[in-house]
């Protein structure tokens, strides 16, 4: 009699031990479903905000007598995946007001028609401007940039599947242009210097 309530209560010992890793294992998984809820909703208003470009040096002045190149750099800001950061197209025009420097490409600078005098650099989903202006004068420039937006590559199917239907199909986006202006100027020159003489 004995032996059957000792093999009774680790009968009951076992069951309630059973059921305490299936309670804690639900409880993971729901864990586990709302974080995945939540990074994919977070990730698919994301892909719902534009694309925004940044010209954090508005006004810049060249030297014309320097032999260095000007920079300016252009930053992007809401870019989801590495895919989005390397496939990123920058325009770079010239305002209509402007003058116009030599050696300036036709229809604007882009990553596929630098030249010597004017090229874009590309910088990890961000780019610089790179210039060399020969003839003085007020410089101004619009700038924008498009990307054919792209799922991240590292979701695994089962995620991306679940983002692809929040987010619906993936369009050609637009920032808004941006404007920066150079002024190319010579900065050499014989600088008069006073003498104060005192008795």
């Amino acid at each position: 009699m004995n032996k059957n309530v000792v093999y009774f209560v680790l009968y009951i010992v076992i069951l309630t031990e059973l059921l305490i890793v299936i309670t804690e294992r639900d409880e993971l998984e729901a864990v586990e479903h709302e974080i995945r809820n939540k990074m994919l909703t977070t990730l698919a208003k994301m892909y719902s905000q534009p694309i925004i470009l940044n010209v954090p040096q508005r006004e810049s002045t060249y030297d014309l007598s320097s032999k260095k190149e000007m920079r300016v750099v252009l930053t992007a800001a809401g870019l989801v995946s590495e895919a989005e950061k390397q496939n990123l197209h920058y325009v770079i025009q010239l305002d209509e007001n402007s003058r116009k420097p030599a050696d300036w490409p036709e229809g604007g600078l882009t990553l596929n028609n630098s030249n010597e005098e004017f090229n874009i650099i590309r910088d990890n989903g961000n780019a610089i401007f790179v210039s060399k202006f020969d003839k003085e004068g007020e410089y101004k420039f619009n700038a924008y940039c498009e990307v054919q937006r792209s799922f991240p590559a590292y979701l695994p199917d089962y995620l991306l599947d679940s983002l692809k239907a929040m987010v619906g199909e993936l369009k050609l986006t637009r920032s808004l242009e941006e404007d920066f202006l150079v002024l190319a100027k010579s900065t050499t020159g014989v600088s008069k210097k006073s003498a104060e003489v005192s008795f």
